[in-house]
């Protein structure tokens, strides 16, 4: 089956008021990591997400992300570090954008139901915006 790759800057980003998000790194021995503590997300678009963190990424670093959205199960979703920089002025916190892998059955794929969750969610943020 065809695997859908979403245009990260064609995509509307919109805000989840309370939302927030999981991540670890993916590497050898990712599997025995757990996931962050739950960081603040600053928005959202069908082809990636921004955070804020402490965590240091390397650009093209893949991680997997878990969205938590109030009254909505978790996420989880697999992407790349396409850039970090400072949270306004603050040395400690970073703004890290992730880019989603694209959607498809595929291995290395995220699954056709969270793009489906992502258009779900876009079109409810739509309306509260």
């Amino acid at each position: 089956m065809a695997k859908y790759h979403i245009e990260r800057r064609k995509c509307r980003r919109f805000e989840i008021p309370g939302g927030e998000v999981k991540y670890k790194k993916i590497g050898l021995f990712s599997f025995q990591k757990d996931f962050s503590e739950a960081c603040p997300v600053v928005n959202v678009s069908m082809g990636g997400l921004s955070f804020v963190c402490d965590g240091r990424f390397g650009r093209g670093k893949k991680v997997v992300v878990q969205l938590l959205v109030p009254k909505e199960k978790p996420l989880h979703l697999y992407g790349r570090v396409r850039w970090q920089g400072q949270w306004a002025g603050n040395s400690t916190f970073r703004v890290t954008d992730v880019e989603f892998m694209p959607f498809g059955t595929r291995r290395g794929c995220n699954p056709l139901e969270a793009l489906n969750v992502l258009r779900r969610l876009d079109a409810h943020y739509d309306k509260e915006g």
